[in-house]
């Protein structure tokens, strides 16, 4: 895949994404004004960018400085921070459903070896919890409802759920019991997986967090440290050179 086809790519996944997350939520909100379509959000970035270059210019004019070129460069930047927003929203969705997944499976399986059916189980979650998750199992059920087969309907949740892990979880479930294998054994092994995905992820934080550590150890304590024992002798170096 070259350049161009990779960015092509790119964008027609954006599209979708924003696409499900507005037919989710409703809208994507940015300064109180709320985007409902894809339009309406480059025609917003568009907006977004020749305000604040008019902004800075103007700025510019009254304080007597030329601004042209940073004005330029900030509209230039303002054009993608409204697309940056709506990724950073869909990575929130990603991060709470996978932080809410393994309680969530684990559940299942409780309810599973205890008679439940998986529709029963659903339903259970849907109307008794309230975190990410069973609103997504709450959307299935509407689906379903409105006539959606249930293959379909839980394509549709795994597409609007953002999460990787959570699309391979629908996947284990819905082919588990196609084939007639025990889902609560199949949930058990894959709650096991992504707990241990979990902790290594937090092992990964944890490590840059340190490196992060002692970057600002540098810069807060040991510059201004630095600093305080040579700004007395400056004057003396000064005379000697």
């Amino acid at each position: 895949m070259d350049i161009k086809q990779k960015s092509k790519f790119q964008k027609s996944k954006f599209l979708e994404d924003f696409n499900l997350l507005v037919e989710t939520d409703g809208f994507v909100s940015f300064f109180g004004i709320k985007i409902r379509s894809y339009e309406g959000l480059e025609l917003f970035k568009i907006t977004f960018s020749v305000v604040v270059v008019i902004f800075i210019c103007v700025f510019g004019i009254i304080f007597s400085r030329n601004t042209i070129i940073y004005a330029f460069i900030s509209g230039f930047i303002c054009y993608f921070i409204p697309s940056e927003y709506v990724k950073a929203k869909i990575f929130k969705k990603n991060r709470e459903i996978l932080l809410n997944l393994p309680d969530i499976i684990d559940l299942m399986s409780s309810l599973l070896k205890a008679g439940l059916t998986l529709e029963q189980t659903i339903s259970y979650i849907s109307k008794n919890y309230t975190n990410p998750i069973s609103k997504l199992f709450r959307y299935y059920q509407l689906k379903v409802f409105e006539g959606f087969s249930r293959k379909n309907a839980f394509e549709y949740i795994s597409k609007i759920s953002f999460c990787s892990e959570f699309k391979s979880f629908i996947k284990v479930i819905y082919q588990a019991e196609e084939i007639g294998n025990p889902i609560a054994d199949a949930l058990k092994d894959l709650s096991r997986v992504y707990r241990n995905n979990q902790r290594d992820l937090i092992k990964m934080r944890a490590e840059r967090i340190e490196s992060n550590l002692i970057i600002v150890i540098f810069i807060f304590i040991f510059l201004p440290m630095l600093a305080f024992f040579l700004v007395p002798v400056l004057p003396q170096l000064k005379f000697l050179f």
